[in-house]
């Protein structure tokens, strides 16, 4: 099969305008292109930061599809410092002698234009609940403890890294924060929902479901949309997201990369 590189105009018109392409691209990417689909690496932080990418080919595809897509990127791009590529989930794909795989893990890509969300959620203050934005910067200690205490330790919230435009956290009525939540800003520009953690003593009474919803809408408020990663395993999560207007747009099998020192 034949990669053919192009730049983001084309990319975009033979995905067929695909949501990936359109939301977590921006002209800052080595892109091919063939008789059976696309592929494409970006950064996905700004500032041109931890590039990766994808590789999207028809069911008719030959099975080594992705790795001929792979190796035409590293080929186009030998400096390139990858540090993930990702294809459909049952697909091969075999890493260039540039790269060893560090591990791997299914998630699906999801996207929301219209939603019936609201900035201030009703149940929150049902429940006793305010929102209130904390800084990046000047609370990403705060955040960091309470998304290690109550979360996943490292914290994937990333606070104090500069990666969140916004912060949102509910309060109850004597102050003390139950659950926040992060709209990052993707290489692209576009707003991608992360860090959400509740107080594992609060959950299962929606108070992440509202949560959602309030940096869901104010996403596609500012932005016009808004994007998020979710494990594909994580069915609940995913039938929420669908409640809020998310669609999937990928079911994604990424594999973590690091270099070999090895030519491609």
């Amino acid at each position: 099969m034949t990669w053919s590189q192009v730049d983001r105009d084309e990319l975009l018109i033979r995905s067929g305008k695909d949501p990936f392409v359109r939301f977590a691209t921006s002209h800052e990417l080595v892109a091919v292109a063939g008789p059976h689909g696309w592929a494409c690496a970006s950064p996905w932080r700004p500032g041109s930061r931890h590039w990766g990418g994808a590789a999207v080919v028809g069911p008719d595809a030959p099975a080594d599809a992705e790795t001929a897509a792979l190796r035409a990127i590293v080929a186009a791009a030998p400096d390139l410092a990858l540090e993930w590529f990702s294809t459909e989930d049952g697909r091969e794909l075999a890493l260039p002698p540039a790269y060893l795989g560090t591990g791997s893990g299914r998630w699906s890509l999801m996207w929301c234009e219209r939603t019936a969300a609201a900035v201030e959620p009703a149940g929150l203050s049902a429940q006793g609940l305010e929102l209130v934005e904390l800084a990046d910067d000047a609370d990403a200690d705060l955040l960091d403890a309470f998304g290690r205490t109550h979360g996943e330790d490292p914290y994937m919230g990333f606070p104090g890294h500069g990666f969140a435009s916004l912060w949102l956290a509910a309060r109850d009525e004597v102050g003390q924060i139950v659950a926040v939540g992060a709209l990052h800003e993707l290489g692209s520009g576009m707003p991608h929902l992360a860090g959400l953690v509740v107080r594992p003593e609060l959950r299962g009474q929606g108070i992440g479901a509202l949560l959602t919803e309030a940096l869901t809408a104010r996403a596609v408020q500012e932005a016009g949309v808004s994007t998020l990663s979710v494990f594909t395993s994580n069915a609940g999560a995913v039938r929420l997201y669908e409640r809020l207007g998310y669609a999937t747009a990928h079911r994604f099998h990424t594999r973590e990369l690091a270099p070999t020192g090895h030519p491609a």
